[in-house]
């Protein structure tokens, strides 16, 4: 677990680096940029398809972790808005929060459900 939370804050100060620096060099327009490259049917089109695709996939689980409250649907929003910049994140605090456990981690509001469902003999 420790490995995963150097990455994570790794992780986290690079992309907020990089998007700072995005920033300043291109400015703050990126929707037309992403846009932009999407409908251009190129290798990037096809990246970026694929990495909206893993974005979808990510706030799926964050909404399914957080039990499909509000919360969870709120957090699954700026998983896709704000891809690592929130992810990372929110990830290195439930490693905090699960104390090292990747059962709770991983199944969040479920891991206590889970166990007691596993315990049942029928």
């Amino acid at each position: 677990m420790k490995t995963l939370r150097t990455f994570l804050l790794v992780s986290t100060v690079l992309i907020y680096a990089m998007t700072v620096l995005a920033s300043i060099s291109h400015g703050l327009n990126w929707p037309a940029v992403a846009t932009g490259d999407l409908t251009k049917l190129n290798w990037r089109s096809q990246f970026d398809t694929d990495f909206l695709v893993y974005l979808f996939l990510g706030a799926t689980w964050v909404t399914w972790r957080e039990g499909f409250t509000l919360k969870g649907h709120c957090f699954a929003f700026l998983s896709v808005l704000l891809g690592g910049m929130f992810t990372f994140p929110y990830l290195l605090l439930a490693t905090h929060r699960a104390k090292g456990d990747p059962r709770s981690m991983l199944l969040g509001v479920h891991a206590n459900r889970s166990i007691a469902v596993q315990q049942d003999p029928q």
